[in-house]
C-alpha cells in the first residue's frame, strides 16, 4: 500500500465514498449540536407547558375544593334549617290543634248549656265523623232534633277560606255521608274564639250562623231577623 493509499484509508468517506474534509466534519457537527439545542429548547418549552398546565390543574382542583367545601357547608346549613322548620312546624301544629281543641270545648259547653240556638230547639250536641269509598267528613259540633240539623264548623280564629271549604264541601256532602239525616232540614253555622269582619260577612252571604265569644260566654252575632240557608 502506497503512503496516499494509506493517508486516504484514515479519512472518513462521503456517500460518494469520497473521503470528508476536516471543515466538513465540523459543520456537521455545528449542525447537529444545533439541532440538539434546538430540541432541548423545545423539550424546556413543552415542559414550561406542561408546568403551565399543572399549575392551572392545580387550580382548578383547588377551586373545585373549595365549591365542594362552600356546597357542603351549604347542605349543612339547609339541613339545619329544615330541621328547625319541622320543629317550628311541629310546635304551631301543636299549637294550633291545642286551640281549635280548647275553641271546640268552648263552643260545646256553651251549646250544652243551653237547648236553643236561634230559636231553634235541639236535643243533641254531638261530634259527627264518617269515612265512605268516595267521601269522608268530619264535623266539630251537630245538634239536632227530630225536624233539623245545625252543622257547626269550629276554627280558634275563622278565615274566610274556612267558611269557603265548609260551604262548598263539608255542608253539601254531609246528606251523602250521614243519609240517616237526609230527611231533615240541614243548616250550617260557624264559630270561633275570633271571627275578622271579611269572615263574618262571607258567611252571613252564605246564610250561616256566625258564633263567637263574648267574655266568658257564647254569643251569636247575627241581627235579629236574620234568615238561616238551608242545605
Amino acid at each position: 500500500m502506497s503512503k496516499k493509499e494509506q493517508n486516504n484509508a484514515n479519512e472518513p468517506l462521503s456517500d460518494y465514498s469520497e473521503p470528508v474534509s476536516f471543515n466538513q466534519v465540523w459543520k456537521m457537527f455545528l449542525e447537529t449540536d444545533k439541532q440538539f439545542k434546538e430540541t432541548a429548547r423545545r423539550f424546556k418549552e413543552t415542559d414550561k407547558k406542561f408546568q403551565e398546565t399543572d399549575k392551572r390543574m392545580q387550580e382548578t382542583d383547588k377551586r373545585m375544593q373549595e365549591t365542594d367545601k362552600r356546597m357542603q357547608e351549604t347542605d349543612k346549613r339547609m339541613q339545619e334549617t329544615d330541621r328547625k322548620i319541622e320543629r317550628l312546624a311541629k310546635l304551631y301544629g301543636g299549637v294550633s290543634e291545642n286551640s281549635k281543641d280548647v275553641a271546640e270545648e268552648f263552643f260545646r259547653r256553651g251549646l250544652e248549656a243551653r237547648n236553643a240556638l236561634f230559636g231553634i230547639e235541639y236535643t243533641e250536641v254531638d261530634h259527627l265523623a264518617r269515612t265512605s269509598k268516595k267521601l269522608q267528613g268530619e264535623y266539630d259540633i251537630v245538634l239536632h232534633n227530630g225536624e233539623y240539623c245545625i252543622v257547626i264548623e269550629v276554627k280558634y280564629k275563622l278565615h274566610p277560606d274556612d267558611v269557603a271549604d265548609f260551604v262548598n264541601r263539608k255542608l253539601l256532602n254531609f246528606k251523602s255521608l250521614f243519609r240517616e239525616y237526609a230527611h231533615k232540614k240541614i243548616l250550617g253555622a260557624v264559630a270561633g274564639m275570633s271571627v275578622p269582619s271579611d269572615s263574618y260577612e262571607l258567611a252571613a252571604k252564605h246564610g250561616l250562623l256566625v258564633l263567637t265569644q263574648s267574655g266568658d260566654n257564647m254569643a251569636v252575632t247575627n241581627p235579629e231577623g236574620f234568615q238561616w240557608e238551608e242545605y
